[in-house]
């Protein structure tokens, strides 16, 4: 079963450009967006068990200039 997550990214002012590139170069991120608002970046990312999806938001975590991140586990999909 695939577990699908939306990282929220809150980013250094001035870095959004920066963590966006670091973040398409992740081969499991399927999408990523710039927005407007609390926060600068949402990622989607997609994970075989909950064990790999830690370890990619956790790599998220640490990329340079990213404040801070809230994950929201998908829990069904429509479409």
């Amino acid at each position: 079963m695939n577990h699908n997550a939306f990282v929220l990214i809150n980013c250094t002012l001035g870095a959004e450009a920066k963590v966006m590139q670091q973040i398409q170069d992740l081969e499991y991120v399927e999408k990523a967006y710039r927005v407007y608002g609390v926060y600068d970046i949402i990622v989607k990312i997609n994970a075989n068990d909950k064990e790999d999806l830690q370890r990619k938001v956790l790599l998220i975590r640490r990329l340079d200039e990213i404040k801070s991140t809230l994950t929201l586990l998908q829990i069904n999909s429509t479409g």
